[in-house]
């Protein structure tokens, strides 16, 4: 088994037992009827008689609260892990991280989601997931500093990386296992831990502030979801 997901799995197992998911489900329930029906979150997101997958009015709701609930938005990404799993290993074969990177996705689409959008929420993510990772695939080696810049969001989310001495262990623990290179993990250190200058960094490392930016923002998608899990 990949070890994120396996990882994932098992957070998903701590989370949906105890006082946090009994008072998350009151939570839900108080404000999405579809989600009363259910003795704990994991039954939420869990195929029924006769079904496929989750229940979709169940899930349609979980994805109203997960802009603004952590759990529901957590309980999302595990109903879609599957999904993500067979796109990793249908679509994107070549690319040894990409499931990492497609989590990292899926959760800011869920975290996102539009409340008014129809259809499939499983469906709809990992469809956006896949042409958001397809986007993400044709600037990995841009050719100039515009496409590269473009490619990186102006303004950080809450869900972003928050480099601190104190998680620089797990980066660089991340490297020896092959998530990231040598010269993206110098990028991180140095940059988010030392707090110098990118074009310093990149200088160190005789490349330009551009193509190292495009380095560290690669770097970062695919640390994130693994140092989620570490903590």
């Amino acid at each position: 088994m990949n070890p994120t997901l396996a990882r994932l799995n098992a957070e998903w197992d701590r989370m949906a037992t105890g006082s946090a998911a009994t008072a998350a489900l009151a939570r839900w329930a108080a404000r999405e009827p579809a989600l009363s029906a259910y003795a704990d979150p994991a039954a939420a997101i869990a195929p029924g008689p006769g079904r496929r997958g989750t229940d979709r009015a169940a899930l349609a709701a979980l994805a109203r609260l997960a802009p603004g609930d952590d759990f529901a938005a957590r309980a999302v990404l595990q109903a879609v892990l599957p999904g993500l799993m067979r796109l990793a290993a249908v679509r994107c074969a070549d690319d040894p991280v990409s499931f990492e990177e497609l989590v990292s996705f899926a959760w800011e689409r869920i975290r996102t989601y539009p409340c008014t959008r129809q259809s499939s929420v499983a469906a709809n993510v990992i469809l956006d997931v896949r042409k958001r990772y397809r986007r993400h695939r044709r600037i990995e080696a841009p050719r100039s500093a515009e496409v590269c810049e473009e490619s990186l969001e102006p303004v950080r989310s809450a869900e972003d990386l928050a480099m601190a001495r104190s998680g620089l262990d797990d980066v660089v623990a991340a490297q020896r296992c092959g998530l990231i290179d040598e010269v993206a993990l110098h990028l991180v250190l140095r940059t988010r831990g030392d707090d110098v200058p990118l074009a310093t960094a990149a200088a160190e490392r005789h490349t330009t502030a551009a193509h190292a930016n495009c380095l560290r923002w690669r770097a970062e998608r695919r640390l994130r979801p693994y140092l989620a899990a570490a903590g």
